[in-house]
C-alpha cells in the first residue's frame, strides 16, 4: 500500500470524528460532535496561553488536543455516566486496539506516544489537556439551548459532578482556569435557577 493510500484511508477514519456524537448539547440544541469538542479545546488553549502559570509546549498541547479522542473514530464515545468500572476497563482496551490500528496504518510512533502521554497525565500539557477536555463540558452547559437534558441521567449526575468541590478543585492547577471555571459555574446556576427554578447550591456536593 502506498503511503498516499495509507494516508487517504486514516483521513476517512479521523473524519468519523465528525459524526460522532457526545451526549451534550450545542447553542442550536444538536449533539456535540467529538470533533467540535477537540476543536473548543484547541481554541481555549490558544486563547488561554498567556495566563498559564505552568509553562507547556503549545505545538504539544495543540496535538494532544486533536488526537485524545481519536480512537473514539472506532470504538465510538461512552457517555460518563454509563462508565462502571466494567466498562471504563473495557473502553480502555477497545481505545488501545483503535489506536493501536491507526498507528498500525500510518506507521508513526509519535501518535501513539501523544495518546499514551495524555492517558497518563504526568505532562504539563497533558495534564493541561485533561483540563481543558472537563472544561468544555461546563462550556456546553452554559451555551447549551436548554439545559433540561443535563438533569435526566442517574438522578441529576451530572449537575451533581459539575457543582461538587472535587470537580472544582481539579482547576486550582492552573489558576486562570479555575477562574473561569468559577465564572462557568454561575453563569450556569444562574440559567438553572431561571429557567428551571433549580438552586445551584442544593446540588452540591463535597465529594
Amino acid at each position: 500500500m502506498t503511503v498516499a493510500k495509507k494516508l487517504t484511508d486514516f483521513f476517512t477514519i479521523s473524519e468519523r470524528l465528525e459524526c460522532e456524537l457526545r451526549l451534550t448539547r450545542m447553542s442550536d440544541g444538536n449533539m456535540q460532535a467529538v470533533a467540535s469538542h477537540s476543536w473548543n479545546m484547541i481554541m481555549m488553549a490558544i486563547a488561554l496561553r498567556p495566563y498559564l502559570k505552568n509553562p507547556v509546549n503549545m505545538e504539544s498541547v495543540m496535538e494532544l488536543c486533536a488526537i485524545h479522542d481519536l480512537p473514539e473514530a472506532i470504538a465510538h464515545d461512552v457517555p460518563l455516566h454509563q462508565q462502571t468500572d466494567e466498562i471504563k476497563a473495557q473502553k480502555h482496551i477497545c481505545e488501545q486496539k483503535a489506536i493501536d490500528s491507526i498507528n498500525g496504518l500510518l506507521q508513526d510512533e509519535h501518535i501513539i506516544d501523544r495518546f499514551n502521554e495524555y492517558e497518563l497525565r504526568k505532562s504539563p500539557e497533558s495534564r493541561l489537556v485533561k483540563l481543558l477536555d472537563i472544561l468544555d463540558t461546563g462550556i456546553q452547559h452554559m451555551c447549551c439551548k436548554d439545559l433540561t437534558y443535563v438533569g435526566t441521567f442517574r438522578d441529576n449526575f451530572y449537575w451533581k459532578l459539575f457543582f461538587s468541590k472535587s470537580f472544582a478543585d481539579a482547576f486550582n492547577y492552573e489558576p486562570i482556569l479555575r477562574d473561569v471555571y468559577d465564572e462557568i459555574r454561575q453563569r450556569v446556576a444562574t440559567r438553572l435557577k431561571q429557567e428551571l427554578g433549580i438552586d445551584a447550591e442544593a446540588l452540591y456536593t463535597t465529594e
